[in-house]
Formats: structure tokens, C-alpha cells, sequence
């Protein structure tokens, strides 16, 4: 995920906060996260991604996160931008 994170970053050049607009994949609710270019990684605000292949990832909002933190590989993804 570290990958597809930064490839974010460098298409966004001179951002430290990119607000990628989503759907989670458990619930379908459209989420903002907030990711953060930090120090020593990122920070995520809003809810949660997870990576599927080595270009692709899926989002998940807090709710459905704090009540199964794990992805089923079948659901869609979605190419880092």
C-alpha cells in the first residue's frame, strides 16, 4: 500500500494532505479520506484502505472497519492514482 500511496503523492506534487473521494466496498457509503504525507509514512483520516495487487486497493469507511478490518478479494478495486 506504501506504493500505491506515494504514487499518489508524486501525481500531486507539492501536497502534503491528498482527499481521496470513495465508495466502501463493505457498505457502498461514499467516503473523503484524508491521507497525509508524514515524517515516517502517511496518516489516513476517514477511513481505510487496503491493498489488492500492486496497483490497485479498495476503501472501507470507520464503521465497516471497526466491525470486520479484513477485504474480500472478489470486491472491486480501484487503480492508485
Amino acid at each position: 500500500m506504501i506504493k500505491i500511496l506515494r504514487k499518489m503523492f508524486e501525481a500531486n506534487p507539492g501536497k502534503t494532505t491528498i482527499e481521496l473521494k470513495d465508495k466502501c466496498s463493505e457498505c457502498g457509503e461514499e467516503i473523503i479520506i484524508s491521507i497525509t504525507s508524514t515524517a515516517g509514512g502517511f496518516g489516513l483520516k476517514g477511513g481505510s484502505l487496503f491493498k489488492c495487487s500492486p496497483d490497485a486497493y479498495l476503501a472501507q469507511c470507520p464503521e465497516c472497519y471497526k466491525n470486520n478490518p479484513k477485504i474480500d478479494d472478489g470486491r472491486r478495486t480501484k487503480k492508485g492514482q
